[in-house]
């Protein structure tokens, strides 16, 4: 079948909405957020909203009694506040895992450690990294990187500590996944409060995906994560665990995910508010929408919601 939709101007798609079944209180206010958000971004939002498909239809196109187009709207704004706050988290452990990975290699290999195929498995995307690496160098206008090439010959690349500055968290995780040695590889565990170097794997795996859905500004609050959370036994308390393919396995909303953060955020042990503004927002959004989320009914007295200190 040809694609034969036609645009629609900013009116006509708030005059859809209305004949669709949703209230919109001010056709101004709808405007301004359809012109500078996007009918399309916005439809994301409402499709929860949508009553049941008929039979062989995909969707109804028809909102269920008592939706408002302010509902929505707030569902966004928490969506994006949500994004930030993850944003900030996840930023915290990617230095934490850089800096700890970094000191565990460069002390046991050397400073250029990261060179050396024979400490990473997979030869040929060793090569491919080490590539993206060297395009990384060339192309930065980084001090540091500037200084390096201007003061060294070789090797080409910066020493890890340096080099690692130019990793995002997915080609971090791929180098940790990489690094044959596993006593590295626990250590590195330990530091950032995981029981092995495979849940950290899993778990890099897990919030490298989360990050790029926040970089990308798309819709977070509902979402399942296409990969779970890898067993972690100590945080059993907190977790939310489901019937998966005939065995018990972590729920893969986006609950279980503000676990991780918050446990390790803690493992950190630096001065931080970040569990109380994420209760914060949390409490300022239905019950409703948390259960979306994952959240279990007995969320606040689980062990990692529980205040202690401002972390």
């Amino acid at each position: 079948m040809k694609y034969s939709k036609t645009p629609t101007g900013i009116a006509e798609q708030v005059d859809l909405l209305i004949e669709r079944g949703m209230a919109v209180p001010s056709r101004e206010d709808a405007e301004l957020w359809l012109a500078s958000v996007g009918y399309y971004r916005m439809s994301a939002y409402w499709l929860p909203h949508e009553e049941v498909a008929p039979e062989g239809k995909v969707r109804s196109k028809r909102f269920k009694a008592g939706t408002h187009f302010n509902s929505i709207r707030d569902t966004y704004i928490f969506d994006r506040r949500l994004r930030l706050l993850l944003m900030e988290a996840i930023e915290r452990i990617e230095i934490h895992l850089r800096s700890r990975w970094t000191y565990r290699l460069v002390h046991k290999y050397g400073a250029h450690a990261h060179l050396d195929h024979s400490l990473f498995g997979d030869g040929l995307r060793h090569s491919e990294q080490l590539v993206r690496l060297a395009r990384s160098v060339d192309s930065s206008k980084e001090t540091f990187v500037i200084h390096y090439k201007g003061k060294y010959t070789e090797p080409y690349s910066p020493p890890l500590w340096a080099a690692t500055e130019l990793m995002s968290l997915g080609e971090l995780s791929k180098w940790f996944q990489a690094t044959k040695d596993s006593s590295v590889k626990s250590a590195v565990a330990a530091d950032l409060g995981l029981p092995s170097g495979q849940v950290t794997e899993g778990v890099l795996q897990v919030l490298s995906f989360v990050r790029n859905i926040c970089a990308h500004h798309a819709r977070l609050w509902n979402r399942r994560i296409l990969k779970r959370i890898p067993k972690i036994n100590h945080w059993n308390n907190d977790l939310v665990l489901v019937e998966h393919k005939g065995q018990r396995q972590n729920d893969n909303h986006i609950y279980n995910v503000l676990i991780v953060l918050l446990r390790l955020l803690d493992h950190q042990r630096t001065d931080s508010s970040f569990r109380m503004r994420l209760r914060g927002l949390l409490e300022g959004v239905s019950s409703e929408h948390r259960r979306d989320m994952g959240f279990p009914g007995d969320w606040r007295q689980r062990p990692a919601w529980v205040q202690t200190g401002q972390r």
